[in-house]
């Protein structure tokens, strides 16, 4: 398996870094001596980091939700098969009831052309603020500004890395506002988990859907932490949203058959270790490789629990992400600044999941996440 993201020139940084750092102090060598488990320690800590359960921390200013009474928000998905979109949708609905709030739902069933037709029909509808659920929004940038024209606020949901100081918050700069877990944080939590259970000796299969907005961030935070660990080595594949169900178990299988080394897998959705691990199961591979994945999908999650291939998961809950969106939306109809838009994660292994009920998506978000979230926004808009 090649190794990838390592120049001839970061490798010449790195070997003069030691031999420096070996002259001053043997203890100061560490990890860039091929110390594995100072290595191994340190990606421990940064698991621990991300294992507790995230407080709620207002995002923004309060408002008054009662002066947006009957407005709509049209929520367009970019693919409702997939549960993390369809558990916003889901939630987005239900907050804006309780905030007083009409809802629009269209499902863009992985299609450009219909993904352009349910933004179309928003805009012309003259809706109040629209959510952009996981819609690719290099795509969309006409639309974008077509809405932002209108004077309809768009705000795009777990889907591009955040950042608050930047022209739509990191997402298109004509964009509202964002919503969204720390990606690069996300994608070093993953490879941190590769390092950890391998004992630094882990040799991944990066399962990548790069069509994704997020997904050069997370994959590129993989790539940028695996490159730490010397005996490390790993490989990407690449495979179209539309087509998971149907390539990622040939894929995963081919790829153990390919390569008997690899021990690790880490597909960038927990919706794609569902398929994945069929595929390990049918090349052998249980007992023999690992999975890590992120979303926190209950399907996905329950898979952890057993425990057999899937291990960890970084676990975003969607509830959540579905009350913040609500919040931006709001903010955006009564032109108010955007609000935080890092979305709260917790890393959960399967020791973790023992006892908690992965049947539904309710019980886990509140076994991992609480409750006191939605109390918390009620409270920022005036209605609790």
């Amino acid at each position: 398996m090649l190794r990838r993201g390592r120049s001839t020139a970061a490798v010449s940084v790195a070997l003069v870094a030691v031999l420096v750092s070996a002259c001053s102090s043997a203890d100061e060598a560490g990890v860039q001596g091929g110390d594995a488990s100072e290595l191994v320690a340190e990606m421990q800590s940064v698991l621990d980091q991300a294992s507790g359960e995230p407080e709620f921390k207002a995002p923004g200013p309060e408002l008054d939700a009662s002066q947006l009474s009957g407005k709509t928000v049209a929520i367009i998905g970019i693919d409702l098969r997939v549960p993390a979109i369809a558990e916003v949708a889901e939630s987005a609905q239900d907050v804006a009831e309780q905030a007083g709030l009409e809802t629009t739902v269209f499902d863009a069933q992985g299609n450009a052309s219909m993904v352009r037709q349910g933004l179309s029909q928003a805009i012309d509808g003259k809706v109040g603020a629209i959510l952009s659920v996981g819609l690719v929004v290099d795509l969309i940038h006409e639309q974008i500004v077509e809405a932002k024209d209108a004077g309809i606020p768009m705000v795009d949901v777990i889907n591009t890395p955040p950042d608050a100081d930047a022209p739509g918050q990191g997402s298109d700069p004509d964009m509202f506002g964002n919503v969204a877990p720390d990606s690069a944080a996300v994608g070093r939590l993953l490879a941190a988990t590769a390092i950890v259970q391998t004992d630094g000796d882990a040799d991944v299969a990066i399962m990548n859907t790069s069509e994704l907005t997020v997904a050069p961030t997370i994959v590129g935070a993989m790539h940028d932490t695996l490159d730490e660990c010397e005996a490390c080595e790993y490989s990407d594949t690449d495979t179209a949203l539309v087509d998971w169900s149907t390539e990622l178990p040939n894929q995963a299988s081919s790829v153990l058959r390919s390569d008997p080394n690899v021990n690790f897998m880490l597909p960038i959705y927990d919706a794609m270790t569902l398929f994945a691990s069929t595929g390990v199961r049918q090349a052998g591979g249980t007992g023999k490789v690992q999975m890590a994945s992120f979303n926190g999908t209950a399907p996905a999650l329950e898979l952890v629990a057993d425990g057999d291939i899937a291990t960890a998961n970084v676990a975003q809950n969607n509830d959540w992400a579905a009350w913040a969106a609500i919040d931006q939306a709001m903010r955006g109809m009564l032109d108010l600044d955007p609000a935080d838009p890092v979305l709260p994660v917790r890393y959960v292994t399967t020791d973790d999941l023992d006892g908690v009920d992965t049947s539904s998506q309710s019980a886990v978000n509140e076994a991992l996440f609480g409750t006191g979230y939605r109390q918390g926004y009620l409270e920022l808009w005036g209605l609790a």
